[in-house]
């Protein structure tokens, strides 16, 4: 179980902490509006108001136990600055910003955070990849260069073995696992003989600017 901090109860920062919450972890939220306080206080593991600018509260709340403190403050830039300087202070050894434009970002990452996040611009590039691949699940970035692909195997692969379909060769990808979806099973770094089944699906490692275009009609 992992312990988050969310300072900032916006939209982005209140369905983060519930996403969150629901995934198992420890979840502390951390806004001045009493009403976004009470909206996500019964969903996670506990939610307080408070100004995030009193460095009293910062060191009250967060401690060296905490694994990330997101950031969820991009309407202010000042405000958002101040916060992670003061976090970066108190030690916390992973900071995730949310940024509203390209100078945030600058700022943010100049200051240490380790990720920045423009909320709009991924959601808008998650759409895209599952519009234009429909058998997609997830997509993990690992590098600039580099991510993991959860993908529904197609129906043409049903039956075949990765052998036979030397999709490494034909696609330029490595199949890293196979999970039975009705046995909730992974086959991690499956054989050649390994024979796709029906309701199973594909872990794959690809060169990001690629997965785009797989088809496999």
């Amino acid at each position: 179980m992992k312990q988050f901090v969310v300072i900032g109860l916006g939209r982005f920062g209140s369905n983060l902490a519930v996403a969150l919450s629901k995934l198992g972890n420890q979840v502390l939220a951390i806004d001045i509006d009493r009403k976004k306080v009470e909206a996500v206080k019964d969903y996670i593991t506990e939610a307080v108001i408070a100004d995030a600018l009193d460095m009293r509260t910062l060191k009250e709340f967060i401690d060296n136990k905490v694994d990330t403190v997101i950031v969820a403050i991009a309407s202010d830039v000042g405000t958002s600055t101040l916060v992670v300087l003061y976090l970066k202070d108190l030690g916390v050894k992973h900071i995730v910003g949310k940024v509203r434009n390209e100078d945030h970002a600058k700022i943010l990452t100049a200051l240490g955070v380790n990720e920045v996040i423009y909320p709009e611009s991924d959601i808008a590039a998650r759409l895209a990849e599952n519009l234009t691949i429909s058998n997609l699940i997830a997509h993990i970035p690992l590098a600039p260069e580099y991510s993991i692909v959860e993908i529904i195997t197609p129906e043409t692969f049903v039956g075949k073995t990765l052998r036979e379909l030397d999709l490494r060769k034909k696609f330029g990808f490595s199949v890293i696992g196979i999970k039975d979806v009705l046995l909730d099973k992974i086959d991690i770094n499956p054989s050649p003989d390994t024979i796709f089944m029906p309701d199973s699906v594909m872990l794959i490692l690809c060169k990001t600017e690629e997965f785009p275009h797989f088809k496999f009609e």
